[in-house]
């Protein structure tokens, strides 16, 4: 069932919900277009996968409408909504009617029966994608923690110049060398000072 040519790399994780015929078919599929292969977990309908989504992280989310307990496009758009995973819905051609409503929502739609050119594109944009979200998640937490520390630096830099009758160089100095005599970083220092003058107010 492989196809010859074809090189796609998978994201690590993807949630399969399809009906038990289509489970077999799509992981058949996925697993022959995409290198490495990826991990597949299997859900039967919408109530399964609703579990699934909340038990943890998705890479990518693939619904093979119709499922049998629920709309498959409503439940795109919950996934699209709840979590980071990239969505992608399967959807006979007669469906297509909820298409643009769903690629606003970021789901992306492809026709049923499926084109394995179109899949094997669609599985290397999905890649693409998922990466660089990655890239902007893990941006965006180390802006995160950088702002926390600066707020705790600044903190402890007020705490030193009332407790301490040090202008904002000095507590400055004082941090930077407290945290290289005692091999701490400046947040560790930062955060001894803060509980050291709440303690003692």
């Amino acid at each position: 069932m492989g196809v010859a040519g074809l090189n796609v790399v998978m994201p690590e994780s993807v949630l399969l919900v399809s009906s038990a015929k289509g489970q077999q078919a799509l992981g058949q599929l996925l697993q022959s277009v995409a290198q490495p292969k990826p991990q597949i977990s299997n859900a039967e309908g919408g109530a399964e996968a609703r579990r699934f989504l909340l038990a943890q992280d998705w890479d990518t989310v693939i619904i093979n409408a119709p499922l049998l307990d629920e709309n498959g496009p409503d439940l795109a758009l919950l996934a699209a909504r709840q979590c980071q995973a990239s969505v992608l819905l399967l959807l006979k051609a007669e469906a297509l009617g909820w298409q643009t409503r769903l690629e606003a929502e970021g789901v992306l739609v492809l026709p049923k029966p499926l084109n394995r050119a179109t899949l094997e594109q669609t599985l290397a944009m999905l890649r693409v994608v998922n990466l660089r979200q990655r890239q902007l998640l893990a941006e965006n937490r180390r802006l995160r923690q950088k702002l926390e520390e600066e707020r705790l630096i600044g903190r402890a830099k007020c705490l030193l110049a009332v407790n301490c009758r040090l202008d904002e160089a000095a507590a400055h100095a004082w941090l930077e060398r407290t945290a290289m005599n005692r091999r701490e970083t400046k947040r560790e220092v930062a955060e001894a000072v803060i509980r050291k003058y709440n303690q003692n107010n």
